[in-house]
């Protein structure tokens, strides 16, 4: 079984969007044994909270239906999971934080990195926009879930 985890700042907008984007690629595909999806925060000001209602009205118009609650990445995430993607820098440094002996830094990668249409950027955070942030957010996060998927799938990740 292949572990993805997403990560973001409270795990409420931008690696959510990601959890449901991969799940719903993922079983359209007919593979969900073969993968677990989660995302998290690296701060802990939401845990228990549900995604955003603006996130959550973004993925219905695009026919993504999820619950989640929110959670706190941890050391035990990074054992635990194969493949951690952080949707921005300043997520990607605190995530190597967390791994203070550098054992699962090949495990950690920057999101947009797999975007073919901005690699080494961020996925802008759409919290304190307006609703065409979280459009932009679920376009980003749509056509990279669908590489990454890709990749993990012929293990060229």
């Amino acid at each position: 079984m292949k572990k993805v985890m997403f990560v973001c700042l409270g795990n409420i907008c931008r690696s959510p969007m990601a959890e449901a984007v991969m799940k719903d690629i993922i079983k359209k595909d007919n593979k969900e044994g073969d993968f677990l999806i989660e995302s998290s925060g690296t701060g802990a000001w939401h845990i228990g909270e549900e995604a955003d209602h603006r996130m959550k009205k973004t993925a219905m118009s695009h026919g993504i239906t999820f619950t989640h609650s929110a959670q706190q990445l941890k050391e035990e995430h990074l054992m635990a999971f194969d493949y951690i993607f952080a949707m921005d820098q300043d997520n990607k440094k605190n995530i190597h934080y967390l791994d203070k002996n550098s054992n699962y830094s090949k495990k950690i990668h920057l999101f947009r990195d797999f975007d073919p249409l901005g690699k080494r950027m961020d996925v802008p955070d759409p919290y304190f926009g307006g609703d065409q942030g979280f459009e932009d957010v679920f376009a980003i996060v749509k056509r990279t879930c669908e590489v990454i998927y890709k990749k993990i799938l012929s293990e060229e990740l």
